[in-house]
């Protein structure tokens, strides 16, 4: 069975009160009573760290689903595939009419973006959430959703790349498990991939609890439980400081990215080390990274300037050291991917060709 949870009405008076004007004006009063505040507002945010994630309800049989656009417009075959094939599986679907609206490479405004995901949330009929595509603009959402009427209509939420600001913001202010995995993108006949499609419906129909790695590259071999957090790397980045911020502390991490040069990885991945997101991290679990520029063969060397550092070493020099690591992950912008629960608990075993990870909130 999947467990339930909810923030405490304790926990929701302490946050009230931090944020009160009177306490505020009470801080400029005098030092002493900042402090007190200070070690208010710590104990707050770390109690919501603490605050048990839950499952939505499993997508039922011939249920009804909706897809929006939360980021970029997508092209009409995408939508077109996306749909067929929810309805081939037995599914209603409804598109939300902001998929249709363009506002420069955006779907819509910020506004209408964040409307059309909270009529899908607020809607009881539908069952469970899914994003034609990503690119970018979904953090430009974050502060426009209503995250306690989330929480009060849990379902099924699923996306991945720039979705990763949704998908990480949605669990940290509600508690609500989320899910990183294939959007309309995943279903074009030139992307299709049986695994990635049976991964989806095994997690978020079946409350599927074994998922198998057996054929990625463990580096560093070794066991952990956690959180499972994680999802493309320069959206985790975006989060840093914001009021939807990750923590890494006793998490199980998965990072992807695509499309960026080697300069950039390593720019984002000294910030996060920086910023100490990598303190208590139990394990780390790569994706494929997708078309990282200096690892083209057709780059023309007199245009461009190598690095001159590989990715697994870029990896290997900011990811915390003596912990399981691996490489390869279906967990990006490959055919193959893998619906992760964000928020989750997992139990994790990585051995070269017999690693899997176990979601024991599930059980």
């Amino acid at each position: 069975m999947r467990p339930t949870g909810k923030i405490t009405p304790h926990l929701r008076k302490l946050r009230t009160y931090c944020v009160s004007p009177s306490f505020r004006f009470l801080s400029r009063k005098g030092r002493g009573v900042s402090i007190l505040r200070k070690r208010a507002l710590k104990r707050f945010f770390t109690v919501r760290l603490m605050i048990q994630s839950f499952f939505p309800p499993l997508l039922p049989p011939q249920g009804k689903v909706g897809i929006v656009a939360p980021s970029c417009h997508a092209p009409a075959a995408w939508l077109d595939a996306f749909e067929k094939k929810l309805m081939e599986r037995g599914y209603q679907v409804v598109v939300h009419k902001q998929c249709s609206l363009k506002n420069g490479t955006l779907a819509g405004s910020d506004a209408e973006r964040a409307q059309a995901l909270m009529d899908m949330f607020v809607d009881p009929s539908i069952k469970a959430i899914f994003c034609v595509r990503g690119g970018t603009g979904s953090s430009q959402l974050l502060e426009r959703l209503d995250y306690e009427a989330i929480q009060k209509n849990p379902k099924p939420f699923v996306g991945f790349s720039d979705m990763t600001a949704l998908l990480n913001a949605i669990t940290a202010k509600t508690g609500l498990v989320t899910f990183h995995g294939s959007m309309g993108w995943s279903f074009l006949p030139e992307n299709t991939d049986a695994r990635t499609e049976d991964s989806l419906f095994a997690m978020i129909a079946q409350g599927g609890c074994t998922l198998p790695l057996s054929a990625i590259d463990v580096d560093r071999e070794g066991a952990a439980q956690g959180r499972l957090v994680g999802g493309n790397l320069s959206l985790l980045q975006t989060l840093i400081g914001t009021p939807y911020d990750w923590s890494g502390e006793n998490a199980i991490l998965f990072i992807e990215d695509v499309e960026e040069p080697l300069y950039r990885i390593e720019r984002t991945l000294t910030h996060l080390r920086l910023a100490g997101k990598f303190k208590g991290v139990r394990a780390v679990l790569v994706g494929e990274m997708v078309g990282i520029l200096d690892e083209k063969p057709d780059l023309d060397p007199q245009e461009h300037t190598i690095y001159g550092h590989s990715l697994k070493d870029i990896l290997r020099k900011h990811l915390p050291p003596a912990i399981p690591l691996a490489f390869n992950v279906p967990c990006g912008h490959g055919r193959h991917l893998m619906t992760f629960p964000v928020g989750a608990s997992v139990s994790l075993t990585l051995k070269q060709g017999q690693s899997v990870m176990e979601v024991t909130s599930c059980l």
